[in-house]
């Protein structure tokens, strides 16, 4: 009876294990969808320092606001990461936001939405810069 019942708790043991090692290996290709031929417009804003919290607070609102933006296909917020200083690191900036475009056609729509320009001017006396990057997302074929 005893050899019964740990050959049953090894049968139960077993896949109970091996479902965790397949899950702990992260999620597979076709678990993500891909973004390879949209646009992605990475903007970092870098505010002044004597922004009070409450400044900030409405901007985060602002942010809200914009990337509702029925053309904006994904987005996210960051702020600076808190990685090492180094050389080829900026950590100088406050917000940054990403924006994916499934085409050019959505991206130029929200960049003329009375949105995008409403948060524009009400939100650019926050910033002493802002910066722009755009990348057409490209996959890079394994040979």
């Amino acid at each position: 009876m005893e050899r019964l019942i740990k050959s049953l708790l090894i049968l139960l043991i077993i896949p109970t294990v091996l479902s965790c090692e397949n899950s702990s290996k992260g999620l597979n290709e076709n678990d993500v969808q891909s973004t390879h031929g949209m646009l992605q417009h990475n903007v970092y804003f870098y505010l002044h320092d004597s922004i009070a919290e409450s400044e900030k607070l409405e901007f985060e609102s602002g942010l809200r606001k914009l990337l509702s933006i029925e053309e904006i296909y994904k987005s996210e917020v960051g702020i600076t990461g808190s990685t090492e200083s180094r050389d080829v690191t900026d950590h100088d900036f406050d917000y940054s936001i990403f924006t994916w475009f499934k085409n050019m056609d959505d991206y130029e729509i929200y960049a003329a939405h009375p949105d995008h320009l409403e948060f524009i001017d009400s939100y650019k006396h926050l910033w002493q810069n802002v910066k722009v990057y755009d990348s057409e997302i490209k996959a890079i074929n394994e040979e």
